[in-house]
């Protein structure tokens, strides 16, 4: 069975949009990657196809996300960007759809930081719905205070592809954890809502092990079937905790309880047919 990562970003420093990128940003950070840069870890781990997440909120990074996806064969599409309570959403989403990689759009609810119930706004909600609508999938970026809005977004578009990146960040080592284990099992009912097993060692307090992401890894496994779960690195933003390769050894190690088959569709078989890859 192929390996899939499905969580990778890229960009240029001097010329994206990188909203989130500061004077504070850890200077790992602060350089470009890009296709060529991932590649050999690929090939190291035996990742057989990535899938570009956005990092940026302008139209022509967008388009440069497609472009790499038509230019790199190990490619195998785009989730993007747009502003989903934009009067033109529509337009804008069925522009990006012209091209064969694109896959779909990030509804980024962490990214708002003036409001942890932005998920809830109708504006917002109708933007979702305007592009599960259109067939494509919609990738939830939140936190444990955004969780309680998922559910309403889950009902309101019933069957639609829906996956909730990095397990909701959760909030090792803190009293939150309790909270986040609630919030994040609440999901259970939503058949349709998938969960992407991601991101997790940057979270970690301190070093990052195995055991410590087993907190948030393991309820998933015992609560939620094994074909909603998918894997992703989350490289570059991962370096900041651990290389691309101990980044995917740490994370599949807490697969070990799992049959080879459970595993292959965590690491492959589910991101194929949920991002519907060639």
């Amino acid at each position: 069975m192929p390996i899939i990562d499905t969580h990778n970003h890229f960009w240029r420093v001097d010329t994206d949009d990188l909203y989130w990128l500061n004077n504070e940003a850890d200077p790992i950070l602060v350089r470009d990657y890009l296709p060529t840069d991932l590649k050999p870890h690929l090939d190291v781990v035996g990742v057989d196809q990535s899938v570009i997440v956005q990092a940026s909120h302008t139209w022509a990074d967008q388009l440069t996300y497609l472009e790499m996806a038509e230019t790199y064969d190990f490619i195998g599409g785009v989730i993007a960007w747009v502003n989903l309570e934009a009067p033109d959403v529509g337009d804008q989403i069925d522009a990006l759809a012209a091209s064969p990689w694109f896959r779909g759009i990030r509804a980024g609810a962490e990214d708002r930081h003036d409001n942890e119930a932005w998920l809830s706004l109708e504006t917002v909600r109708q933007g979702i719905q305007t592009v599960t609508k259109r067939g494509h999938v919609v990738e939830l970026l939140v936190k444990t205070p955004h969780l309680p809005y998922v559910p309403q977004i889950a009902e309101e578009n019933e069957g639609a592809r829906l996956i909730v990146d990095h397990l909701a960040k959760p909030p090792f080592g803190t009293s939150l954890m309790d909270t986040w284990r609630e919030r994040i099992l609440a999901l259970e009912p939503y058949e349709h809502v998938r969960l992407k097993i991601s991101g997790l060692l940057v979270e970690c307090p301190g070093s990052p092990t195995t055991e410590t992401i087993r907190a948030a890894v393991d309820p998933v496994l015992d609560n939620f079937s094994i074909d909603r779960l998918i894997w992703g690195s989350d490289w570059p933003v991962a370096l900041l905790a651990a290389g691309y390769e101990d980044t995917f050894n740490y994370v599949t190690a807490t697969l070990d309880r799992l049959t080879q088959p459970e595993r292959d569709a965590i690491l492959g078989s589910n991101a194929q047919e949920f991002y519907r890859l060639s």
